[in-house]
């Protein structure tokens, strides 16, 4: 019969890491990072965190090519200070509300204008609304009928669409049993891309389109 372990080895199991993301063996705790500042959205404000931790992780299987990596806590991504949620948050302001300028985006955001424009233009380059559309289109042919696509190269219109038609993605997924974080879509998605595929969709270099078919997701 299998006992299952008890003790000092069940806690030390218990508290591994994931598996590796290349191989899938086991993977140990390889140190930490320290992190000054991150900015985040939590129940729809603004948050700030101050001097916290990530742990890093390393496969077992010294001659695997994943080699080591960081574990990102919900929300995290790399190479963000304003995670992904605050892009969201500021490029969902700028395209809902008509009297929103980068100038009273970034103020809310802390942050500065010219982050909130690059901002906008990464998401309305991040993926094509129609395809985005027919990702939708596929996992719910009843639905209601999705946004339509702007008419005009106005980058702020084009970000806003992307953003809607992502969280209603995310919702659809959800409801199919996908494993996402809670929160926008935008942040779900692209942290399942990189959980999943290892996929990290960098704002200030040429990125990967991202994968909105649901074999993708599902795989």
């Amino acid at each position: 019969m299998d006992v299952p372990p008890t003790g000092k080895r069940c806690k030390k199991h218990a508290d591994r890491p994931g598996p590796c993301p290349v191989c899938g063996r086991p993977a140990w705790w390889n140190g930490t990072r320290l992190i000054k500042r991150v900015v985040f959205v939590l129940a729809a404000a603004l948050r700030w965190a101050e001097q916290f931790v990530r742990r890093r992780a390393r496969c077992s299987d010294r001659s695997c090519s994943a080699g080591s990596w960081t574990v990102y806590e919900p929300g995290g991504y790399p190479h963000r200070r304003f995670l992904l949620s605050v892009i969201a948050f500021a490029v969902a302001a700028m395209a809902l509300d008509e009297r929103a300028t980068l100038t009273t985006v970034a103020r809310e955001c802390d942050c500065d204008r010219r982050s909130v424009g690059r901002w906008v233009h990464w998401v309305a380059r991040l993926a094509a609304p129609a395809e985005l559309s027919r990702g939708c289109a596929r996992l719910d042919p009843d639905g209601l009928p999705p946004p339509a696509t702007p008419r005009t190269a106005d980058p702020v219109s084009r970000a806003g669409v992307v953003i809607g038609l992502l969280d209603r993605l995310a919702d659809l997924l959800r409801g199919r049993g996908v494993a996402l974080e809670s929160g926008p879509g935008l942040a779900a998605l692209l942290r399942h891309q990189l959980d999943r595929f290892r996929i990290v969709f960098h704002l200030t270099r040429q990125s990967p389109p991202l994968r909105v078919v649901a074999a993708a997701v599902f795989a």
